[in-house]
């Protein structure tokens, strides 16, 4: 049987609060699906030396260090999406969409891999009253196929239009 694998577009992994919230319940849950993570900031992680980081004196020396890193993010971010059945996106975190995810979201749309899966339990509006997120970050979502995910009991609904969408990959699969 294929393993299905899942792109974890997200900005939790920049904060100890949201690294707990990734690694304690949406990757268990993730798993418990039977999805393989495909996990951008620990693909990218394994890039950084905060050891030499540390230990770089000058300010030219750390603005060389981070501009390198900087250039490998989007290759390996690339890579993984392109590697990926679906997307599972977390759109929580203020009114506005995080930067990095929204382009996550419309580089892997343009790439038509599959159906992205957004979670938005943040109740804070964007742009409208008919509109949580952005319309264009919403129509890419939508044109993948897969939903954005938005209201009370969020999290859980988003876990529920995952694993439906897992079972029916899996069934056909058998096929």
């Amino acid at each position: 049987m294929k393993e299905i694998r899942g792109y974890l577009a997200n900005q939790l992994g920049f904060s100890e609060t949201g690294r707990y919230i990734l690694d304690n319940l949406i990757k268990p849950r993730i798993k418990q699906i039977g999805i393989k993570i495909n996990d951008p900031f620990l693909e990218c992680g394994k890039e950084l030396d905060f050891n030499l980081i540390n230990s770089l004196k000058s300010y030219d020396e750390r603005i060389k260090y981070w501009t390198d890193f900087n250039a490998k993010v989007t290759p390996i971010n690339n890579k993984l999406m392109r590697n990926s059945d679906c997307m599972l996106a977390v759109l929580d975190g203020g009114p506005a969409l995080d930067d990095g995810v929204s382009s996550e979201i419309g580089f892997y749309a343009g790439i038509e891999r599959g159906p992205i899966f957004a979670l938005r339990s943040d109740f804070r509006l964007c742009e409208n009253i008919a509109c949580s997120i952005n319309a264009q970050v919403l129509g890419y979502i939508v044109q993948s196929g897969g939903k954005l995910v938005d209201g009370p009991n969020a999290i859980e609904r988003w876990f529920e239009e995952i694993q439906k969408w897992y079972n029916l990959s899996i069934r056909k699969e058998m096929l």
